[in-house]
């Protein structure tokens, strides 16, 4: 794939916390991403030098990229809008070759039935043709023409699904997006239909309520626009990493569950109980360099206990 969509206003918004190499570095993630259209290697080792990131800061950069923007599956790295508009660039390519595999085959009828009209008529008279000013216009055939037609038609719906609109009369994951949305600074208000999937997923599954998210992101609106939202995380990072919890760590310190590791709030309580005090984005941009504290704090922690 040589040329992908690049929407500059939708870039900057989602980049707009990033320092200029990382910045440069995601466009690098994202030009892979579509040159080998697939997700990228789950081989950290192996994607740094894929992207040239030879330095530690590189190194660090990267990984809080992939953290922050990618979702790691079995095949790799993952990224939704990447995976978007790999999808519709394969559905347009197959919808270009049904059309020209139609296109043949009427060339192929239209050419047998003028064969058999030749052979059939009597005392070897060649077929009369039709005037040139009732013939098509161009060489394209009076059967081409609408097939034709139609991929044009096939391709400009395809362009169409880049840019999905909100559904009519108004859905109620897609209200409860905006609900939330409110909430976060303006340069974040991204992504609504994507984050109505997720929170109708959250909320069937019996994880959290549609109401508590909106609480949650209310009382956290402060944060959320502290420094004009330099550090706030998009809607969908927001529902993906549980972020509706890290208004009840710091109530819930004497409480840090067995399995604190396996969640970022989970991480925040044990770092509060230790002393660290929650997770500051503004200095601390790389969630794995707080939560590499927090294990250092705890080891030392058992050694003095020990």
């Amino acid at each position: 794939m040589n040329h992908y969509p690049h929407h500059i206003g939708d870039f900057d918004s989602e980049t707009l916390h990033l320092t200029f190499v990382e910045r440069a570095l995601y466009r690098e993630l994202r030009d892979l991403y579509f040159k080998t259209e697939r997700a990228l290697m789950s081989d950290v080792q192996k994607l740094a030098r894929r992207v040239r990131a030879t330095t530690d800061e590189l190194r660090d950069a990267l990984a809080g990229l992939l953290e922050e923007f990618f979702v790691l599956q079995d095949d790799g790295w993952h990224n939704d809008y990447c995976d978007s508009q790999l999808a519709a660039y394969r559905q347009k390519l197959e919808q270009q070759s049904a059309a020209g595999r139609a296109s043949g085959v009427a060339r192929s009828k239209q050419k047998d039935a003028a064969g058999k009209g030749s052979e059939g008529g009597g005392g070897g008279r060649a077929p009369v043709m039709p005037p040139l000013d009732e013939g098509p216009s161009c060489g394209s055939t009076g059967v081409e023409r609408p097939l034709n037609d139609r991929s044009t038609n096939q391709n400009q719906n395809q362009n169409q699904i880049n840019t999905p609109q909100p559904p009519a009369g108004g859905d109620v994951w897609f209200q409860a997006a905006q609900d939330l949305l409110v909430h976060f600074p303006e340069h974040r208000r991204t992504r609504a239909m994507e984050a109505a999937g997720l929170i109708r997923g959250l909320v069937e599954a019996g994880t959290v309520s549609r109401e508590d998210l909106v609480a949650a992101a209310a009382r956290q609106s402060h944060v959320l626009g502290k420094d004009g939202g330099k550090a706030c995380p998009g809607l969908v990072r927001w529902l993906r990493e549980s972020r509706w919890l890290d208004v009840s760590v710091r109530a819930a310190v004497a409480a840090v569950p067995e399995n604190w590791r396996d969640t970022r709030s989970g991480v925040i309580a044990m770092g509060v109980s230790l002393g660290l005090g929650g997770w500051d984005e503004v200095k601390e941009p790389y969630f794995a360099k707080y939560e590499a504290r927090v294990e250092r704090a705890l080891v030392q922690k058992d050694m003095v206990t020990a």
